[in-house]
């Protein structure tokens, strides 16, 4: 596919503008399971359902980073040939462990300082194990599609039900050789797990017109998007959130950790210019390039703050903020301000293939922690 008409689908069906700025962007990953796939006894990787998959690092405007990146370096003393958020933060911490580390606060501070941009792309391994079926329904009843707020919300209610109830749609999935289905399989399917919603009388709205869509698609024994796969195999990886950011910021280099998976992928990407393969990309050493662990830093960081928010309400997060020092309330502090600044910059820097549902309700208690700081 070539990347302007890449781009323009991707603007007209969100909203959000073109972005044509030269940057370099360097990347990191944290949470990669590798092939997320259905076993006998559940999923191969069970840290896929809890842990969203994130790509993300920073960026900055030209080819010329800023000249303070030696800075952090000489203050946190490391001794060994690279940092990484595990030498900085340590094994096994949470979110409210990691910012009473000081390494994580001097990093956080000079992150801050640096004129750097961050930038993430996160994706949901169940959510995007399940949403191919309402995407299946909407190709054979599109006159039930009613836009994407509609769309996301029934993917929203799909996901909440389906995490809920693992222990009893993960055999249905199994049993079926999800996302694979036979043809003669699929009505079976429809109506197997469209009963198993209807078991709980939920009386969510989205939910329920789910049901029914499900229903009136194991009647019509069409799921295009989940036949003919690899049986079991949720997600086989994570190239697309790799092309789809060299693709959608095509006039800037993108600077990925070098690993053979990832390699692979973007050297057999679908996306062209002007005729030709696009070659904006490059795979650097991490030992030998600065910028690429500084990006270890920060995805390792949201990892430990997302795990963090999705276990968490509202009166958690003010209890726990009770507890903090102004040290720690500062770094809370600039991480907002750096996801607010990278958005400011483009929306887009900042990008989740999950639940609108998890989405807004990270959004809210990163909002209310920030209020509480200030």
């Amino acid at each position: 596919m070539d990347v302007n008409e890449y781009r323009k689908i991707c603007s007209e069906l969100s909203g959000i503008p073109l972005f044509d700025g030269k940057y370099s962007f360097y990347y990191d990953e944290t949470r990669n399971v590798r092939k997320f796939k259905l076993t006998e006894n559940g999923v191969n990787a069970d840290e896929g359902i809890s842990n969203d998959f994130i790509l993300g690092g920073v960026l900055f405007k030209g080819d010329v980073p800023p000249s303070e990146i030696d800075t952090l370096f000489d203050e946190l003393k490391i001794k060994t040939s690279e940092i990484k958020f595990k030498t900085l933060a340590g094994r096994g911490v949470d979110f409210w462990k990691t910012i009473q580390k000081r390494p994580i606060q001097q990093y956080l501070k000079w992150l801050g300082d640096s004129g750097l941009y961050v930038h993430f792309a996160t994706l949901n391994n169940m959510y995007f194990s399940i949403v191919d079926m309402i995407d299946s329904i909407f190709v054979t009843q599109p006159q039930f599609n009613f836009g994407p707020e509609w769309e996301r919300s029934l993917k929203a209610s799909l996901h909440r039900f389906v995490v809920t109830h693992l222990d009893e749609i993960l055999p249905i999935f199994y049993s079926y050789n999800y996302p694979s289905l036979a043809k003669a399989d699929i009505k079976g399917f429809c109506y197997d797990l469209s009963g198993l919603i209807q078991s709980y009388g939920d009386e969510d709205f989205y939910l329920e017109n789910f049901q029914q869509l499900l229903k009136a698609n194991g009647r019509k024994e069409e799921l295009l998007f989940i036949e003919d796969n690899t049986p079991g195999l949720l997600v086989e990886d994570y190239s697309g959130l790799r092309d789809g950011r060299c693709a959608f910021y095509k006039d800037s280099m993108h600077y990925f950790d070098g690993e053979a998976e990832a390699e692979s992928s973007l050297e057999n990407t679908i996306f062209t210019l002007n005729g030709k393969k696009i070659s904006n990309y490059k795979f650097l050493d991490s030992k030998e390039e600065r910028l690429i662990q500084i990006s270890d830093v920060w995805v390792g960081l949201m990892g430990r703050l997302f795990f963090m928010l999705d276990q968490s309400s509202p009166d958690i997060i003010k209890s726990k903020m009770e507890s903090l020092n102004e040290t720690q309330k500062e770094c809370i502090h600039i991480i907002n301000s750096l996801i607010d600044r990278s958005e400011r910059l483009h929306i887009a820097l900042i990008q989740n293939v999950n639940s609108l549902e998890i989405v807004q309700h990270r959004g809210a208690l990163l909002e209310l922690m920030d209020e509480l700081v200030r």
